[in-house]
C-alpha cells in the first residue's frame, strides 16, 4: 500500500494517534509516513491535539488510558478503526467517521447481544405462554390496554395476596390473530406463577374475547360490561377486579387471520 510521491491532503487538519501496536503493515512507521503524506499529523503520544485515535475493538473494550481519555473528549476525537484510515487513504477521501466509530460498533454489538436475549427469551415464553417476539399485549382504540389483575384475599383460608393477571394478546403480523392467556400467583411475592392459555393456537378477536371475558366471570362472579359497576364487590371465594381510573366503559374490537401456531399444551389453572 505504498503511496504515490504526490497525495491528495485528505487528512489535512487533523492528528493521528494509535490506541495500541495493531501488528502487520499498521506501524508507527507506516502510519506515521501514510498519513504526513496526505498533510495530517501522526504522534506517538496521546494528548489533547489528537483528532482521531485508530484502536482495535479488543483494546476499545479494556478502556485504557487512551482509551479512556479520547473518550472524555466526546466528539473532539474520533475513536476509529483501522479501516477507517485503509478506506480513507485506497479511495484518495477523508471518509465519514461514523461507520468506523468504535463506540458505533460496541452499540451494534450490544444491540445484537439484547436481540438475541429477547428473541431466547420470546421462544423460553412461548414454551409455557406466548412468544412475546410474536404478539404484544391488545390495546384498543381507547387505549385500554388488555392486561388486568384480579386479587383474592380470604383470612378463613390463609389466602393473602393471591391475584390472577389476564391478558388478552394481538399478534405483531398482520392479518391480526388473538390468544387470550392467564398467569396465577397462588400467594403474596410467589415466584413462579402457573400459566393458563385455552387455545393451543392463535384465533380471531371475538373467539378469545368471549374466552377473556368468560374467564373473568368465573373469577370475579360479575360480567365484563358490569366490572365499572360491580368494582371490588367481590362475593367469598371470588376475585376483585379494580379498573383504572381512566378505563373507558366501551371497546373497539378487531379481527383477522394469520398462520401463527403455538402448538403445546399448558397447566389449567
Amino acid at each position: 500500500m505504498a503511496p504515490k510521491s504526490s497525495e491528495k491532503p485528505i487528512f489535512r487538519d487533523l492528528v493521528v494517534s494509535m490506541a495500541c501496536q495493531l501488528g502487520g503493515q499498521w506501524t508507527d512507521t507506516n502510519i506515521s509516513r501514510w498519513v504526513n503524506q496526505r498533510s495530517g499529523v501522526f504522534i506517538t503520544e496521546m494528548n489533547n491535539s489528537v483528532t482521531h485515535l485508530i484502536c482495535s475493538p479488543e483494546e476499545f473494550k479494556k478502556r485504557g488510558p487512551r482509551v479512556k481519555q479520547a473518550l472524555k473528549r466526546g466528539a473532539a476525537c474520533h475513536i476509529v478503526s483501522v479501516d477507517w484510515l485503509e478506506d480513507s487513504i485506497n479511495k484518495k477521501r477523508r471518509l465519514k467517521e461514523k461507520p468506523y466509530l468504535l463506540t458505533t460498533a460496541l452499540k451494534q454489538e450490544r444491540a445484537k447481544i439484547r436481540r438475541e436475549v429477547k428473541e431466547a427469551k420470546g421462544l423460553e415464553q412461548a414454551e409455557r405462554f406466548v412468544n412475546s417476539n410474536l404478539y404484544h399485549t391488545y390495546t384498543d382504540a381507547t387505549y385500554f390496554r388488555y392486561e388486568i389483575t384480579l386479587t383474592r384475599d380470604d383470612a378463613e383460608e390463609e389466602i393473602k395476596g393471591q391475584r390472577y393477571t389476564l391478558y388478552l394478546f394481538e399478534s405483531n403480523a398482520r392479518p391480526h390473530l388473538y390468544l387470550f392467556a392467564a398467569k396465577l400467583y397462588k400467594k403474596h411475592r410467589d415466584p413462579q406463577p402457573n400459566f393458563f392459555r385455552p387455545s393451543q393456537t392463535p384465533q380471531s378477536f371475538s373467539t378469545e374475547f368471549d374466552r377473556f371475558k368468560s374467564f373473568f366471570r368465573k373469577k370475579t362472579g360479575i360480567e365484563w360490561d358490569e366490572r365499572l359497576i360491580k368494582a371490588r364487590t367481590a362475593d367469598k371465594g371470588h376475585f376483585s377486579y379494580s379498573p383504572p381510573v381512566s378505563e373507558p366503559t366501551k371497546g373497539h374490537w378487531n379481527s383477522g387471520t394469520n398462520p401463527i401456531l403455538i402448538t403445546r399444551n399448558l397447566e389449567v389453572c
